[in-house]
């Protein structure tokens, strides 16, 4: 049962904060040659642990509601989804998340403002202005990885995955072992992978340290690449909702308020009850 709008109110009066916007410093660059000594950091290492349990623990906490029966499940520690242990109603709400979680790039853009132009000049000549939402996407995420625990992000980007296999984590061998269409949109997200590295060069507000590891980099850029949707020029991510995975025998949709808090609603499923799947369309 969804939560009363009382208690909901008061969740999402007590976690808001967390989540005010911080602009970078008008430091000179230089200053930010050394990155500063965390108590902790994500470990981007393609065998790191996904700490899922604790990002739970931390969107219940920031005024996250699910359904009953809504719980995230792995099969393999690796992987993970979202699952009901129990049938759903069709057109019952199962997920809400509040707008104090959301990334959403106009509200980055907006907070970078007078720190990014030169990287976004940048783009348009390489002829990716259409990437600028997901670029937007890309430096918030570096941005949370530098503060280490001190973001309060931290939870959600410590369970993300490490290990990816999509164009931008592909070899030029694994390329030549994909068939023609495959390997050439393969290569088209790894040369926008190149154009956000090139980019990346003129941000800075960012360490040298994650501006040359190109590791940090292309983790980030697959963060956005695989979690991220796009509605209206706007490209968003939204912590707990980017755990649904899709699948063809049900259908169901998120509703974005106007307000940018997100509900998902399921609408219909032929296999129950092991699946959540979404799209993406506007409260009206």
């Amino acid at each position: 049962m969804m939560l009363s709008l009382g208690v909901l109110g008061g969740l999402l009066a007590s976690g808001a904060s967390a989540f005010q916007a911080v602009r970078p410093s008008r430091t000179p660059a230089r200053a930010f040659s050394r990155t500063p000594k965390l108590a902790a950091v994500v470990n981007i290492e393609e065998t790191a642990p996904r700490d899922v349990g604790a990002m739970d623990e931390w969107a219940t906490a920031c005024g996250v509601q699910r359904a009953g029966g809504i719980q995230l499940t792995s099969e393999d520690g690796s992987d993970f989804s979202v699952m009901t242990t129990q049938d759903l109603p069709d057109n019952s709400p199962v997920l809400y998340v509040p707008s104090e979680m959301i990334l959403s790039s106009s509200g980055i853009r907006q907070e970078l403002e007078g720190y990014i132009e030169d990287a976004e000049d940048l783009l348009g000549r390489l002829g990716a202005f259409n990437q600028l939402p997901q670029f937007h996407l890309f430096l918030k995420v570096l941005m949370e990885y530098e503060r280490g625990d001190d973001s309060p992000f931290f939870p959600w980007l410590n369970s993300l995955p490490r290990w990816f296999s999509n164009g931008a984590a592909m070899t030029p061998f694994c390329y030549e072992c994909l068939p023609p269409l495959v390997s050439r949109l393969a290569m088209d997200e790894r040369v926008r992978f190149i154009n956000f590295w090139n980019a990346l060069k003129k941000v800075e507000f960012l360490s040298d340290e994650t501006k040359g590891n190109q590791d940090i980099a292309r983790w980030a850029f697959n963060v956005v690449q695989t979690r991220s949707f796009s509605r209206d020029g706007v490209a968003r991510i939204v912590p707990m909702a980017d755990m649904v995975s899709i699948r063809r025998e049900c259908f169901g949709f998120f509703v974005c308020m106007h307000t940018q808090r997100f509900k998902l609603i399921f609408l219909s499923c032929l296999i129950r009850p092991k699946c959540m799947s979404s799209t993406v369309q506007p409260w009206n």
